[in-house]
């Protein structure tokens, strides 16, 4: 078996010259992360222990489209990633991973917006009020 390089690893080859990118994606292919986002999903969920109808009610995300998420169906915006992820009340940690696994950016300490929402999934912060705490920062409120 191939061992998995690291990403560093990984980045060193792409800026070399002479980089063939089909040869590095086949010669690299079991270091590529690989997320059955259904089962990533239904994971935070079990790991929340709450209910469906909390988490919906919660985070003022569509029951469809909850549904969805959950079927692996619909890859979620940003924002409705941190409102499931506070709904839920799960860690930081999972957040980031929900968005980097979802091809969001992450959430960054450095950007004020993203400070008033990592202090709200660090408090186990609602929903609603994480949004009056950005209405009130001048921030814009989650979508």
């Amino acid at each position: 078996m191939i061992k998995k390089k690291i990403t560093e690893d990984l980045l060193e080859e792409l800026k070399q010259e002479n980089t063939d990118i089909k040869e590095y994606i086949t010669e690299n292919s079991n270091s590529f992360i690989q997320v059955n986002l259904r089962e990533f999903w239904n994971g935070l969920f079990e790991k929340s222990g709450k209910t469906k109808a909390d988490v919906v009610n919660n985070s003022d995300v569509s029951y469809i489209y909850f549904y969805e998420i959950l079927q692996g169906k619909k890859v979620p915006t940003k924002d409705k990633i941190v409102r499931l992820i506070l709904a839920m009340g799960l860690e930081l940690e999972d957040c980031q991973k929900a968005l980097k696994y979802c091809n969001q950016s992450l959430l960054y300490p450095r950007i004020k917006r993203d400070s008033y929402i990592i202090y709200a999934i660090e408090h186990k912060i609602s929903v609603y009020k994480t949004q009056e705490m950005l209405i009130e920062a001048g921030e814009p409120e989650l979508k």
